[in-house]
C-alpha cells in the first residue's frame, strides 16, 4: 500500500515547459477562457459564477434528484464504485472551460479548475491510499499531447495531499468509441473490457478515480470494476462536472 506521501515532483521536461510558458506570458498574458480578459485562464469573477452542483443528488452517482436518495439506475445496477462526487452543474461556463482543456491546447485550464473544484469539495472524509485518473488510449492521447484527466487529477492531489498512481496503474487496452451520444446501456457496452489495472500498484489499496465529467458513471464503474478485480479494497470517485 503507497505511504501518504504528497505527489511527486515534476518531471525536468514539465519544469522546462512551464518556464517556457511562463516567458510566453510575459509577451503575450493569457486571457480568461470565458471572459476573454486578459491576465489568467481562468479570472476570479468568471470561477465564481460557474454553476455550482447543489444537493439533494443521488449519494452514489451525484444525479441531482428531488429527495437525495439513490436514483434508479443505481438501484438497478450498483456501480462498483461506492460513491462519485461532482462539484458543478455540466453547463455554460464549465462545459466552455473542459472543452477548452480537452480539445483546445489549454492544458493549464487544469489548474485553476483543479482549484475551483477544491472550494466546492473538500477531500473525502477518509483519505485515500491514492489516485489515478480515467485513462486514455495510447494513440489517442498521443494525438492530443495530454491526459485532460490526468492533469486535473495531479493538481487536484495536490491540493488534497494524495499521491498519484503511475499512469500504467490503470490504463486503456481498447481505443473505443467516444461515449458522447450513447444512452446508459451503450455506454457500458462501449467501455466493457476497455481498462485493466496493475495489481502490483493497486492491491489492497483505497482508489480515488479522477475525471472532467460525469454523465451516466458508466466510465467510471468499468474502471472500478478493473480496480476490484486487480485487488483495489475499494474504489471512489470525483468529477469536475456532473450532467443533469
Amino acid at each position: 500500500m503507497p505511504s501518504r506521501q504528497p505527489p511527486t515532483g515534476e518531471s525536468f521536461r514539465e519544469q522546462v515547459r512551464r518556464l517556457s510558458q511562463a516567458a510566453l506570458d510575459l509577451l503575450f498574458p493569457p486571457r480568461c477562457v470565458i471572459c476573454r480578459q486578459p491576465g489568467a485562464e481562468l479570472c476570479a469573477g468568471c470561477r465564481a459564477q460557474m454553476p455550482v452542483l447543489r444537493g439533494p443528488v443521488c449519494p452514489v452517482c451525484s444525479l441531482p434528484l428531488p429527495n437525495g436518495t439513490r436514483c434508479a439506475r443505481c438501484d438497478a445496477h450498483r456501480p462498483a464504485f461506492r460513491r462519485v462526487r461532482s462539484a458543478y452543474r455540466y453547463e455554460g461556463s464549465v462545459r466552455r472551460a473542459i472543452h477548452a482543456l480537452k480539445y483546445e491546447g489549454r492544458r493549464r485550464l487544469a489548474a485553476p479548475l483543479a482549484e475551483a473544484l477544491a472550494e466546492q469539495l473538500p477531500p473525502p472524509d477518509r483519505l485515500p491510499d491514492a489516485a489515478c485518473a480515467v485513462p486514455m488510449h495510447p494513440v489517442r492521447e498521443a494525438q492530443r499531447g495530454y491526459n485532460h484527466a490526468r492533469l486535473l487529477a495531479l493538481e487536484l492531489m495536490q491540493l488534497w495531499g494524495i499521491p498519484v498512481l503511475p499512469a500504467g496503474a490503470l490504463h486503456r487496452t481498447q481505443q473505443t468509441a467516444a461515449q458522447v451520444g450513447l444512452d446508459y446501456s451503450a455506454r457500458l457496452a462501449n467501455v466493457q473490457g476497455a481498462f485493466a489495472a496493475d495489481p502490483a500498484l493497486v492491491r489492497g489499496c483505497t482508489i480515488l478515480v479522477v475525471d472532467d465529467v460525469c454523465t451516466t458513471g458508466a466510465t467510471l464503474d468499468a474502471c472500478a470494476s478493473e480496480l476490484l478485480k486487480a485487488g483495489a479494497a475499494a474504489v471512489e470517485g470525483v468529477t469536475l462536472a456532473r450532467t443533469l
